[in-house]
């Protein structure tokens, strides 16, 4: 059930009286920093987070802080040609090449008035950088897109989690392409630098996440590395004694004018005591397969700012945790999960800040049982429009209805508070699962929380917040999968006002067929038609026939849903078509293939 207590009403009621004042001024403020008048810019007087179409240039641009992250990963939108629309990566990190198996891809599509669209796209592969084909590379597995050398071009950081370095394997690479009046420049495509390690192996750029921690103008870039090699000492009477575990840890980079540098860079991974080497965050003892920086996000969850800048916090997912201070041989909650959230400051993330949430969290509802993976999904949005972000945490293996409904999944929701100066997990947090929607109902399976992201929708201040549940039957078709839309209100989300989004269904193209797994990506940015964030939707799994009448399963596609300035948000009418995107597409840059899995990750 929805746990909001009675303090976090009273909390959200009284920040309404000081919320118009803030608004005002907030608006004022985006106004003179575009350099235009109200005459100029209609909305701008009345809304601050406006994203009107026109060339404003990188990502959302001055509108950072009053849009959260889509699709696991980035506060800052794609706008590769910086025309003032998001423009879409997609990607397919099973593409075979030249009959090797599972070498990757990124198809990249550009908005424009219209919408997305096929004029200009990409298809780029490992050998763009430099790399010949090798077998299960996985080119295209994590997407991420920021300004990180501040020309005003969004640049693509795309992460290759499976590619071998030498000798090690799977140790993963992270490749750059800078963005240009023309979209992504082909000859700036190269691999970046990370941070050297003996013991490197973890698949390097499984998530990603574009952010300014330090709040110095430049996007800079977390790299999750979910399996690498971490040293920690046991307890402080055996300082002495180090330990080395494949727990996972997340490399930061800082942007520059250069661009991303190693100069100062960091490497975060879990801690158990004050013996541990510097970086070590958090309580909990590192163990194999924590899985530390699977997933990551970020937002400005106490609202503080430095030189007018909003400050981001870095929050990453290890949802493989089992829950305990010591050693897993003395027990714990097998892969309960745990969030860390790390605040940001003038030199950068500070690990010694970090605030560890599980659903042990005082405050956070359900209980921390085995298999949850708290923390496999992360998504950050404004969903009372109070200035500070709010964090969603997707919990896709939760256990629901005494525990009969396995793997029904649910998704926890934090609010930043002007109180604490940060997230709220005493007071105000919700659980929520699709019992709790219009509709539904908590079945076997569905995987509720798999994906998760954040957009503007309709026609108010506040972000909204898409859930995707990949394993939902549609009657007796299995693993359809459904998206749920849950709009922002000035309590947080409205669950009375979600919408329910599947194929074949409510202008939605194609049908839902078994397997598709529709929602197991999302993203949400302004591709264009109006002012508003629109949501795209990954179906890796949906089986396509080919012109020459050959079927190809699970070839992949994606789905895109555009806003509207009205009350309802999404809508896919006659007069607002939804879109159905695949490697076949007329006009698209590329050929479908049986195992593709186009739409396993977007951007």
């Amino acid at each position: 059930m929805v746990q909001t207590t009675l303090r976090h009403l009273a909390n959200r009621f009284t920040m309404c009286a000081l919320l118009a004042t803030v608004l005002a001024l907030s608006s004022v403020f985006v106004s003179a920093q575009r350099g235009v008048s109200g005459n100029g810019d209609p909305d701008s007087n009345s809304d601050p987070c406006n994203q009107a179409v026109r060339a404003r240039g990188i990502a959302n641009g001055l509108h950072e802080r009053c849009e959260g992250n889509g699709g696991g990963g980035g506060v800052a939108r794609g706008d590769f040609n910086a025309d003032g629309l998001a423009d879409l990566a997609v990607g397919v990190p099973f593409e075979d090449q030249d009959g090797i198996n599972a070498v990757g891809g990124v198809n990249v599509f550009y908005g424009s008035a219209t919408g997305l669209t096929s004029a200009a796209d990409l298809f780029l592969d490992e050998t763009d950088f430099g790399f010949s084909y090798t077998s299960n590379d996985h080119f295209g597995w994590a997407l991420a897109s920021g300004d990180f050398n501040g020309d005003t071009f969004a640049d693509l950081a795309i992460g290759m989690p499976d590619a071998d370095i030498g000798s090690i394997s799977s140790a993963g690479r992270v490749l750059l392409i800078d963005g240009s009046p023309s979209g992504l420049n082909l000859a700036t495509a190269r691999e970046f630098p990370l941070l050297p390690s003996g013991q490197r192996g973890g698949g390097a750029g499984t998530a990603l996440v574009w952010a300014d921690f330090n709040a110095d103008g430049f996007g800079d870039l977390a790299v999750g590395v979910p399996g690498a090699a971490v040293s920690y000492r046991h307890l402080p009477t055996l300082c002495a004694i180090d330990h080395t575990v494949s727990a996972g840890e997340v490399e930061v980079y800082y942007g520059s004018s250069a661009g991303l540098t190693e100069l100062g860079a960091q490497r975060l991974f879990q801690k158990y005591d004050s013996c541990s080497s510097n970086g070590g965050i958090g309580y909990l003892a590192p163990n194999d397969g924590d899985g530390f920086g699977s997933a990551l996000a970020a937002g400005n969850f106490n609202g503080d700012t430095l030189n007018g800048r909003a400050v981001f916090d870095l929050v990453i997912g290890a949802p493989f945790d089992n829950l305990q201070p010591l050693p897993v041989s003395l027990g714990g909650v097998a892969d309960a999960g745990v969030v860390y959230v790390i605040p940001g400051g003038t030199n950068g993330l500070n690990g010694g800040r970090a605030w560890t949430l599980s659903q042990s969290t005082s405050g956070i509802g359900g209980d921390a049982e085995a298999g949850d993976q708290f923390g496999r999904a992360l998504a950050s949005g404004d969903f009372n429009a109070d200035l500070h972000d709010d964090l969603a945490i997707g919990v896709p293996f939760e256990d629901l209805v005494d525990n009969t409904r396995a793997d029904a999944g649910a998704v926890h929701v934090l609010f930043g508070s002007f109180a604490s100066g940060e997230l709220v997990t005493t007071a105000g947090s919700l659980f929520i699962s699709q019992s709790n929607t219009p509709g539904n109902t908590n079945e076997t399976g569905d995987r509720f929380g798999w994906a998760l992201a954040t957009g503007r929708f309709n026609n108010d201040f506040r972000s909204d917040l898409a859930i995707g549940s990949p394993g939902e039957d549609i009657g007796a078709t299995v693993d359809a999968g459904i998206v749920q839309v849950i709009y922002g209100s000035s309590l947080g989300l409205s669950l009375t006002t979600a919408q329910a989004w599947r194929q074949g269904a409510g202008g939605i193209p194609d049908a839902a067929e078994a397997g598709d797994q529709f929602g197991y990506a999302l993203s949400s940015w302004n591709y264009g038609r109006d002012d508003r964030s629109d949501l795209a939707i990954g179906a890796p799994f949906e089986d396509l026939v080919s012109s020459a009448g050959i079927a190809l399963a699970d070839a992949g596609a994606v789905v895109v849903i555009y806003g509207t300035a009205t009350a309802t948000g999404l809508t896919a009418t006659t007069a607002n078509p939804a879109q159905f995107w695949h490697q076949d597409a007329a006009g698209a840059n590329d050929t479908a293939q049986i195992g593709d899995r186009f739409g396993h990750s977007l951007y």
